[in-house]
């Protein structure tokens, strides 16, 4: 199901700054990164190795094993407070389509608050046009996962107060805070993706065709999430690193108020707590390999 990308060096800490004069060239690797990693990138048509990957994914063989209450699943989809008629597992693809759902809302508000400066033919921006479509692969990846449950998603997501709140700062923040701020929410994104992932083991340990799928959809999005990662250490220098470092807890403690599911799955106090201590390699070696890194 992985598919095999160019290795790049990788550096030891998600905090290490990045040299003002090697920016440029970094930048440029990245661009030549992101060719290899999605083939034609075109805006109307797609990212031609992405919509073969999704095709791909699409075929794959696995069914979950045991009891999915389709009505009981939508209502908890509309309302957190009807998660408790729902079996792990159930909460675990919930999981995937809140993330999904938020992972869209996201996209679209800072797409359109950004859309000005994506215009601009510098290289930077035009890098940053790709990663935000890149993000929209990241939601047709999760829901992606309801194939594999017979679960048809119905309804409109109202996005929380919270999360409107969280995702109108990022966007509508001024130029020398943006970069800061999407790095912290980047870095929260991996601690929590790669957490659902480990959990993802767990909790389809004895069904291994679903818990295949569903890794391989994590580990997709990852490999994507430490790139951008990269990206925005490239934007930032000591000063902002150090804001990132700080505004991460708040960022992941946002994410999992307004996707409740985290919590219900096991994401506490305690587990967050050690996202002060997580870096580069902490991450599986599927994803190091794999992703873009410098």
């Amino acid at each position: 199901m992985a598919d095999a990308l160019v290795s790049t060096s990788l550096r030891p800490s998600f905090y290490a700054p990045i040299p003002e004069s090697a920016r440029e060239d970094l930048l440029l690797a990245y661009r030549q990164f992101l060719e290899r990693r999605n083939g034609d990138m075109n805006f109307e048509r797609g990212f031609s190795l992405r919509e073969d990957w999704l095709r791909d994914a699409a075929g794959w063989d696995g069914q979950y094993q045991g009891k999915v209450d389709t009505q009981a699943f939508n209502r908890a989809y509309a309302s957190f407070d009807a998660v408790k008629e729902l079996s792990i597992q159930e909460v675990a693809l919930l999981t995937f389509v809140k993330a999904n759902a938020g992972e869209a809302y996201g996209v679209e508000v800072v797409g359109k608050a950004r859309q000005k400066r994506y215009d601009t033919t510098k290289l930077f921006y035009q890098v940053e046009k790709l990663l935000g479509f890149e993000e929209t692969y990241h939601t047709r990846i999760l829901i992606g996962a309801t194939q594999h449950f017979g679960v048809k998603v119905e309804g409109a997501w109202k996005p929380p107060l919270r999360l409107r709140l969280l995702i109108g700062t990022l966007a509508h923040a001024p130029g020398l805070f943006f970069h800061p701020i999407l790095l912290a929410s980047e870095i929260a994104g991996v601690f929590s993706f790669n957490w659902m992932l480990q959990r993802v083991g767990e909790i389809f340990r004895d069904q291994p065709a679903v818990r295949e799928s569903m890794e391989q959809r994590l580990i997709e999005i990852l490999v994507d999430e430490v790139g951008h990662v990269a990206f925005n250490r490239m934007a930032v220098g000591p000063t902002g690193l150090e804001v990132a470092r700080r505004l991460s807890v708040g960022v992941l403690e946002g994410v999992s108020g307004t996707t409740p599911e985290y919590k219900a799955l096991g994401l506490n106090a305690d587990v967050m707590g050690k996202l002060g201590g997580f870096d580069l390699h902490q991450l599986p070696e599927e994803v190091l390999r794999r992703a873009y890194f410098v």
